[in-house]
């Protein structure tokens, strides 16, 4: 009889496929083909005094519409300056939209890339919100798996922002959920590709999907058969990326299950301060850091 963590995530899931049948995202009959980046300068530079090093933080926010008095409260308690955000978008509210009116309210700048059609020309996607200016913005796509049920189009949104030790690479991510170590290992493939030559500090932030578990036929549980966030964590080291976020608490807030989906990977850049934090209104918590370039300081041996 399953007992404990492995009944919970049994359970998890069976809720999840549940919620996913009845999802409205469109399901994928052919590989996805990126859709155009919206771009937001900001209209109202904010005024607040630079701290040392870049606070960056990272939010799958569910796709609610409502979440922005939290995510402007977030950013003001943690002076964020750099944001990445996941699942941007719902029925009733735009992805571009709702990044627009959150630029606006931060005096930040943005760019918004769309992976889903939502129906009626809402789209959901991903998101980089600056308190600098943001150049170069490129959208990778990523493998595309059918998975039965909720399949979505998976992207990588990279971009360049400026901070005070020099220009920084950013890139965001959402990988999918119900597949196993070698496929999510392929999904980030094309990401470090695209970073290999680029001797920038660079940032890879966003929500991995890194449940301990093996899938069969993406559909049926076997928990713990494997390992996928130290395999992650592995293959990001192997490229020279480190994290602090290897004993932190878990960032996915269901069921009481202790699954760490969310991850801040650095290159180049040490973290100063760190923490997952609570997201009213999100079924994640948010992972934040305040780094700074490794030429200020020995690069800490984390993971």
């Amino acid at each position: 009889m399953l007992r404990g963590p492995v009944m919970r995530i049994v359970s998890l899931v069976t809720l999840l496929g549940g919620v996913c049948i009845g999802s409205t995202l469109v399901e994928a009959a052919t590989p996805c083909t990126p859709m155009p980046v919206t771009t937001h300068a900001a209209q109202t530079a904010d005024r607040q005094p630079q701290l040392h090093g870049v606070s960056v933080a990272s939010l799958n926010m569910a796709g609610r519409p409502d979440i922005g008095d939290e995510l402007a409260e977030w950013a003001r308690q943690r002076a964020i300056d750099v944001l990445l955000l996941q699942e941007v978008g719902a029925k009733s509210a735009d992805g571009a939209q709702f990044i627009a009116a959150l630029s606006n309210r931060l005096g930040f700048h943005s760019v918004y890339a769309p992976a889903d059609l939502l129906g009626k020309g809402q789209t959901q996607g991903l998101a980089i919100v600056s308190r600098n200016p943001i150049d170069d913005a490129q959208i990778t796509v990523l493998s595309h798996h059918h998975l039965r049920f909720r399949s979505r189009c998976r992207i990588a949104l990279a971009a360049t922002v400026s901070t005070a030790d020099g220009p920084v690479r950013l890139v965001n991510v959402h990988l999918d959920t119900r597949i196993n170590t070698e496929d999510r290992l392929a999904q980030l493939a094309p990401i470090l590709e695209g970073l290999e030559h680029d001797q920038r500090p660079q940032i890879i932030g966003g929500d991995f999907n890194t449940m301990d578990v093996g899938w069969f036929q993406s559909m049926w549980p076997l928990p713990y058969a494997q390992h996928q966030a130290k395999a992650v964590r592995t293959l990001m080291a192997h490229e020279g990326f480190h994290t602090p976020f290897v004993d932190t608490r878990a960032t996915f807030k269901l069921m009481g299950l202790p699954l760490k989906l969310d991850w801040l990977f650095l290159k180049g850049i040490t973290a100063l301060d760190w923490s997952v934090d609570e997201a009213r209104l999100s079924d994640h918590r948010g992972v934040w850091a305040r780094v700074t370039s490794t030429k200020r300081g020995n690069q800490p041996s984390i993971d």
